[in-house]
């Protein structure tokens, strides 16, 4: 019983993820120094701001090059976040950075969103804390794609596969 519980659930975890693909990946760098390798997935044929939005799946893999501690996570995404956030959206990035652990090369984080499970924060595949606050994907991927980024070069590198955005005609 306990092995088909096991199989059931690897199945489940292979439907979550498999309607998701890469659509781009970078180098965060910092001067001259790589900091982490980054992928962004999420549904084929999709713009940025779809990408974002609360009704499709998402992930965002940082993997590590260097040390880093809870206090440069919290410093970094500080930079990326805009100001002031909503009581309900300042209360979910708390919660985010709580669970915030230091990591070594080799490490890799992982931003899970899947709809109406909410946002997963994993480190090395475990998870460390799910947040289900409205707005709160588009929040925290938009670290990294929104439109003040933490880096414009890393922004256009994650989003190369996704479709361009459609510009509404002025009625002029």
């Amino acid at each position: 019983m306990r092995i088909l519980c096991c199989f059931i659930l690897l199945a489940l975890a292979n439907l979550a993820s498999a309607n998701v693909t890469q659509v781009g990946e970078g180098v965060a760098r910092w001067g001259l120094f790589k900091l982490y390798h980054a992928a962004f997935f999420t549904e084929a044929q999709v713009s940025l701001s779809q990408a974002l939005a609360d009704d499709k799946p998402a992930r965002l893999e940082l993997c590590y090059l260097r040390e880093f501690s809870v206090e440069n996570f919290i410093e970094g995404a500080q930079l990326g976040l805009p100001a002031p956030l909503t009581p309900q959206l300042q209360a979910a990035v708390t919660r985010l950075h709580q669970a915030y652990q230091a990591v070594q090369p080799g490490d890799c984080y992982r931003l899970d969103y899947q709809p109406g499970q909410g946002t997963a924060l994993l480190l090395n595949d475990k998870e460390l804390v799910r947040v289900a606050t409205a707005g709160f994907k588009a929040l925290y991927f938009g670290i990294w794609l929104g439109d003040k980024p933490l880096s414009a070069q890393l922004k256009r590198d994650l989003t190369q596969g996704l479709v361009a955005e459609h510009v509404k005609a002025s009625p002029n």
